[in-house]
Formats: C-alpha cells, structure tokens, sequence
C-alpha cells in the first residue's frame, strides 16, 4: 500500500514537473508589457569636449517581452493597470520574426539618435549635414521569392543598375515592374558588397489594409539608411534599447552638452516622444508605463507629446499614483526648450 501511494505521488511529482516546464517553454502569441527604468542620458550621450550639466536628462523605457504561460497568468493576476498584456499583432508585425523585430527596434533607435543629434546641432548653431546611403531591409515577407536573397539588416545600393540612395529611388527603379519580373540588386551586407538576384511577386495578403489591390514589389520593410556628418563628433552607448520614443530627450542632452548654457539648471528630468528632423515631437506607446517608471526614479519634471492626448494620459497616470512630478506637454524640441529656459536654477 505504501509502495503504491509513493509510486502515485512520484507520477504526481512528475506531472508537475513537466508542467511547469512546459509553462515556461510555451510562448503564446502575447507579450507582457510593464514600467521599465529611467536611465540617465549622459552616460550613454558624449560630446566631444562637452559641456557638463548640472541637473540630468533621462530616457524612459517600458519592458516587454513575449509572454510564457505562467507569465501570461500572472499578469492576468497581477490587476495592476501598469502592466499590460498586448496580442501579437499589436507588438510585431505580420510575418515578423524575432530577429526582424530586434533589427527593426534597432533601427527606430538608430534613425532617432541621427534625428536628435541634427535638431541639437541645427539649434547650437552648428551645421550638421546628411548623407542617405541606401535602403534598409527591414523585414523581408518569408512566401516572397526576394526571401531566397534577402535579409533583415541588407542595405540596397543599387537596382537593375540603378543607384539608391532613398526609399524614392528604390521605388522608382521598381515602379513598372511586373510580376515575375528579375530585379537585380547590390547590398551591403555586413560590411561587404553583394550582387543577388530576385523576382517580383504579389504582396501576400497579410501586408495589404482590407480593400487594397494585390501589388506587386518585392515584399519588404523598408527604412532609410543615413549617416550624419557632425562637429564636435558625439557617441552612443545605448546598449540594447531600442526604439525611437527617446528622441526628444536625446535631442535635449546633445543640446546640453553643445552649448555653455545650463538647461537642466539642477533639475532630474525625464520625458519620451519621438523627434523628427524639424524638431517635431511625435507620439509614442505606454506612456503611462513610462510616467510610473520616471516616478519611481525621483524625477521632477516630464516631457510628454501632445500628440493623440498622450499629455493628457501622462497626467491622468501621475495623479493616479499620487505623484509630484510636473508633466509637461510639448509639439518641438523648440517647446521643450523654452520651459527650460524660463525655470529657475534649482538650489
């Protein structure tokens, strides 16, 4: 009788074992979004021979990652309106593996530090120039044919001889194409040239808005490959962070660091949105995450976009957890600036 019950609790044992095991195995098409850090920017923003401040600008980050089983079921749990559980489809995108979604989050954060460095040095007074240099492949569709050739993280150079430099000229070297029609294109592929040749073929379903004609192309997500002639120099250690929400602060510490002026005037300041290469600042997602984690960090003031009411979200999570920082809304860098200059040194 005893050698049965411990045999059944053995097998029971066993059961739990495997259990939990799969539970940590098996990835659901979810991910668990929740407040990340607020990190400050001078560490991983340096100015050649910059100038030192006296207050601190911080990027704000949100953690996110693909949700387990037992993950999944803790946030479900948790009732905490700060994390969040996303579908699939609202995190990647169609067809898109994982290492897609890192290039991609890479490159956000590539292109934001190109377009916060030329806001800064544009407004410091400098001239800094850029120089576009290719497509960026993205993400490449696995059913289409150019998925035999191609790879996330190729820049195109050139299309049946055509040189491309932008998205416009790849477009119109391939504008007229048809359906199985040969394309012949030169990448560079980590650091080397490469001739590879492809065919055109319709979009598959998946990429195409409801309504939309079958289109014929390659089948790709495509950015802009720049570089930014700038001086003093500045370098990046941003590490694994990716994205493009920490335009904006970016921009503001680059600034900071350029010219004598003290913008900071002591204070800890933290705030997201992205920046394009007129100073706008865009929306960005979890802005809510983001005021949590740059609460918990002690900052004082937070820059939010105005954009699709996200200040406005900013301040409705501020007062939810009873916090003293001052959110702040701006559409430019120009804005953000401007509240700076009219505060008082901190003492």
């Amino acid at each position: 009788m005893q050698k049965g019950r411990r045999k059944s609790v053995y097998v029971i044992a066993v059961i739990l074992l495997m259990a939990a095991i799969a539970g940590n195995l098996i990835q659901l098409p979810y991910y668990v979004t929740q407040p990340g850090s607020a990190d400050r920017l001078a560490p991983m923003v340096k100015v050649k021979n910059g100038y030192k401040e006296s207050g601190s600008f911080r990027l704000v980050t949100v953690l996110e990652g693909r949700a387990n089983v037992w993950q999944f079921l803790r946030a479900k749990m948790d009732f905490n309106p700060y994390t969040q559980v996303l579908k699939a489809d609202q995190v990647a995108y169609p067809d898109e593996s994982k290492t897609e979604m890192n290039v991609r989050q890479l490159n956000y954060m590539k292109t934001s530090q190109i377009a916060s460095t030329y806001v800064a040095y544009k407004a410091a007074g400098k001239n800094p120039k850029l120089e576009h240099r290719g497509v960026l492949i993205v993400n490449v569709h696995s059913k289409m044919l150019a998925a035999r050739v191609l790879r996330a993280g190729d820049i195109i150079v050139s299309a049946n001889g055509r040189t491309v430099r932008t998205i416009k000229d790849l477009q119109n070297a391939l504008k007229n194409a048809k359906a199985g029609e040969r394309i012949d294109l030169t990448v560079n592929r980590n650091g080397k040239r490469l001739d590879v040749e492809t065919e055109t073929a319709p979009f598959p379903k998946d990429w195409l808005p409801a309504g939309t004609d079958h289109k014929v192309g390659l089948g790709i997500l495509q950015a802009e490959a720049i570089d930014l002639d700038a001086a003093p120099p500045v370098r990046f250690n941003t590490g694994g962070i990716g994205g493009p929400s920490a335009g904006l602060m970016m921009s503001l510490e680059i600034y900071e660091q350029l010219t004598p002026e003290d913008l900071s005037k002591g204070y800890d300041i933290c705030g997201t949105g992205t920046i394009d290469f007129n100073g706008n600042v865009g929306p960005i997602g979890g802005i809510k995450q983001k005021v949590v984690a740059a609460d918990r960090a002690g900052a004082e003031i937070f820059f939010a976009p105005v954009a699709k009411h996200e200040a406005d979200d900013a301040r409705a999570a501020a007062r939810d957890i009873g916090s003293d920082m001052k959110i702040v809304p701006v559409k430019t860098f120009d804005d953000a600036v401007r509240y700076l200059r009219s505060l008082k040194p901190k003492n």
